[in-house]
């Protein structure tokens, strides 16, 4: 079955490769992470004090709300949580505001894009041990697609553990700081035989 998978796979135009393997990635995170993510349940704890409000709530709304409802059936999740998730209660009213015209998946990429493009910035050390997670994970240096794959996976799974606090560098400062993505494995130590390897297909 696999086999008949990666040959149709394969059959594909480039272009329908790269949406078929998000589609992939995606599926894999739904199954990993649950039906609903940790994005998705916030935001859901924030709209039902909405409904109830009839309006946006504040967050002395929405903790008195939280208060109220604590160790009952009914409990919301925690205001700290809700506002280290999303950075400021603004941009939960941002959150809430988007959830009614876009997936909570979106929503999520689009605050870590700005958290990463504002804040961080990795250094060699940082990149080398992400990606030597990455490596141990695939049990070879991994394509950019494949590098992306996981640290999307890591990072959702932290977040339906309850930890936002997780950051990893994507495949992008990796390749602005050593031009090449193959020049980003040799710069963290990998021969060209072993970078070679993520582009053998099994």
């Amino acid at each position: 079955m696999i086999d008949a998978l990666l040959v149709l796979f394969e059959a594909l135009p480039e272009d329908e490769r790269e949406e078929a393997f998000a589609r992939l990635s995606e599926r894999r995170l739904e199954q990993l992470a649950g039906e609903q993510s940790h994005t998705a349940r916030l935001i859901s704890s924030v709209h039902r004090v909405a409904a109830e409000c009839g309006h946006t709530p504040t967050v002395t709304e929405y903790r008195a709300a939280e208060r109220r409802l604590r160790g009952t059936d009914a409990a919301l999740e925690e205001t700290n949580r809700v506002i280290r998730h999303f950075g400021s209660w603004r941009r939960v009213r941002e959150a809430l505001d988007l959830a009614e015209t876009t997936s909570a998946r979106k929503i999520d990429a689009r605050f870590r894009a700005r958290r990463l493009d504002k804040v961080w910035r990795y250094t060699d050390d940082t990149l080398r041990e992400t990606l030597a997670k990455c490596v141990a994970h695939y049990g070879r240096p991994p394509q950019v697609a494949e590098f992306d794959w996981w640290r999307e996976r890591e990072l959702e799974l932290a977040r339906a553990q309850g930890d936002d606090a997780l950051h990893l560098p994507s495949s992008t400062p990796c390749r602005r700081r050593w031009k090449r993505w193959e020049h980003a494995l040799r710069a963290c130590g990998y021969s060209p035989e072993e970078a070679a390897t993520r582009l053998e297909r099994k």
